[in-house]
């Protein structure tokens, strides 16, 4: 808690760690088979691949670019999801298919550099693929493991399953079986028109159909592969939260969900647009493309995926449809009242550096900000002095004040995390828990940057760098893009292991390595959250007025009471 006073590659991999699973020899006597990772899935056999794992003893099984439905081209794209026609023989599971259609202009965001150096993925609309780790002898043992569904970020429109920094092997290594999952994004995920409407009775929405379909196949299928369908935690980081929690709270899914990781953040707030504003959006997507609203159908699909994105709309937002059948709720706050979430654990944080500061220069400008933030509240609590800037430090003070919850984003706001937790708590007590994290370690600079001070104030832990470190995921990739210390290492342990046992058993409490981690207290009426930084630092409600004051705000503000 802060104080105040005066002053996405998983390229291939290397060659040479790659095998077909036949030119290698199992650890375990096959059951069934004399090729245990020849797994048998509902639609047929699929052939995995044997990979080193230097995050454990045991090497990974990876089988990549699994069709989950038929592909969504032609006369399927802009209809849900249709199912996978059965193969016959073996198919090879060893290379990640094409990411969905999406813009790729890149951001100036250090996550480019970082995720997405080297060269990308080929784009197609044949993207329904998920992709599924695990181990040798998970294939073969009768006992099944947790499994954790993981979907990308990348608000609806951009990124894709196997970027290098979600590398599954450390959750392998934990007795993990990890699946990513593709879904469409962009206009090809969430294009709501009036004539799809009148063909379907409504629109939009197709890459939560997507999710949906995909769960239900994990559902289907995976104890093959040595996951447990009865133990499933889905998580998602920045968009893939977006995803999982308008899937969560989707009547739509039958898939079993026991826990639920939502990185950067809550989505607590998250509103879906109504289909007639969902189809002037779609019209004004057909005007930019030069088309009249009018288009027959056939013809819409008849155009290639390029035409498609042949637009200044190219980069067109994907946004959750309410549509009655899929999405019934017109916010996931309502969702959540109505008891969508009350048997499912929650894991949720925000990055230190994700607080804006909203143009803030001078301490005029800060002092400015807040009396309209905080109306009445300002004065209570005697604003002006309780928190003292000055133009020096009234920038990064404002970042700091929002991301820990005096802010305007309920969705990447630590008190808002904190306070959630505590509303269900009182509603329904042990039924659920939940369990809020603030990650603040600043990452080393880029190789080239040798010699550059890291500051919190200039760098930050920047949206989505905690991904190397809830994956474990620091050597990930060719080449290492940051100067690792040993400490950087130790954290990625400790939070992949905290995620590890929230995956397993609800909790994340546990032991890393077999020293035990420093206590995580829940989001309850003590309002505990932990501290992910220079130091793991377990934390509970403080008596200070400015504890006092993130609460009472972000309580009133967001709806939390």
């Amino acid at each position: 808690m802060p104080t105040y006073g005066n002053g996405r590659n998983n390229r291939r991999p290397k060659e040479e760690t790659m095998r077909p699973a036949a030119a290698r020899r199992a650890r375990h006597k096959p059951t069934t088979s004399e090729d245990p990772t020849v797994v048998s899935t509902r639609y047929g056999l699929l052939k995995g691949l044997c990979t080193v794992n230097n995050k454990g003893p045991e090497d990974l099984v990876e089988y990549r670019g699994i069709p989950y439905a038929e592909p969504p081209v032609g006369a399927l794209r802009w209809r849900p999801p249709q199912d996978l026609k059965p193969w016959k023989g073996v198919r090879e599971a060893y290379h990640y298919q094409s990411m969905p259609m999406q813009d790729l202009e890149s951001d100036i965001e250090p996550w480019c550099s970082d995720f997405y150096y080297g060269t990308v993925p080929q784009t197609s609309e044949d993207c329904l693929y998920l992709n599924i780790t695990t181990t040798q002898s998970a294939l073969i043992d009768t006992t099944k493991r947790p499994v954790y569904v993981w979907f990308h970020g990348g608000s609806l429109d951009k990124a894709y399953a196997y970027e290098q920094e979600t590398n599954a092997a450390a959750f392998a290594a934990h007795g993990i079986v990890v699946v990513s999952v593709e879904q469409r994004l962009g206009a090809f995920g969430y294009l709501a028109l009036e004539q799809l409407s009148n063909e379907q009775g409504h629109s939009g929405n197709y890459g939560l159909m997507d999710q949906i379909k995909a769960m239900q196949w994990i559902v289907d299928n995976i104890a093959a592969f040595g996951g447990d369908p009865s133990s499933i935690t889905i998580g998602g980081q920045s968009g893939g939260t977006t995803k999982c929690m308008a899937m969560a709270t989707s009547p739509k899914l039958s898939a079993p969900i026991r826990g639920m990781i939502l990185e950067s953040g809550l989505k607590w707030t998250d509103t879906y647009q109504s289909q007639s504003a969902a189809e002037q959006r779609g019209a004004i997507y057909l005007h930019d493309l030069g088309l009249t609203p009018d288009i027959p159908l056939d013809k819409l699909r008849s155009m290639s995926a390029e035409q498609l994105m042949d637009t200044d709309s190219a980069g067109w937002t994907g946004h959750i449809t309410q549509d009655d059948n899929y999405i019934v709720h017109a916010s996931a706050a309502d969702a959540i009242r109505a008891g969508a979430l009350d048997s499912i654990n929650i894991l949720t944080g925000t990055n230190y550096g994700e607080g804006d500061n909203h143009g803030i220069i001078t301490a005029q400008d800060f002092y400015a900000h807040y009396r309209q933030l905080l109306g009445d509240l300002y004065d209570e609590y005697d604003f002006r002095n309780l928190v003292t800037v000055t133009d020096q430090t009234a920038a990064y003070t404002a970042r700091e004040l929002e991301t820990y919850g005096l802010g305007t984003n309920g969705g990447r706001n630590l008190m808002v995390a904190r306070a959630f937790g505590r509303m269900m708590n009182r509603r329904i007590g042990s039924k659920q828990a939940t369990y809020a994290y603030v990650f603040s370690h600043i990452t080393p600079q880029s190789i080239g940057d040798i010699g550059t001070v890291r500051s919190r104030a200039a760098n930050w832990a920047w949206h989505s760098s905690e991904l190397w470190y809830t994956f474990d995921s620091l050597d990930a990739g060719v080449p290492p893009t940051r100067q690792w210390t040993a400490y950087d290492r130790i954290l990625a342990k400790q939070v992949n292991a905290y995620w590890s046992n929230f995956i397993r058993t609800g909790v994340p409490n546990g032991q890393s390595e077999g020293i035990p981690l420093p206590a995580w207290p829940k989001a309850d009426d003590s309002l505990g959250y932990i501290d992910l930084g220079d130091g793991i630092q377990g934390h509970v409600k403080e008596s200070s007025r400015l504890e006092q004051l993130l609460d009472e705000y972000a309580t009133k503000a967001f709806e939390l009471g």
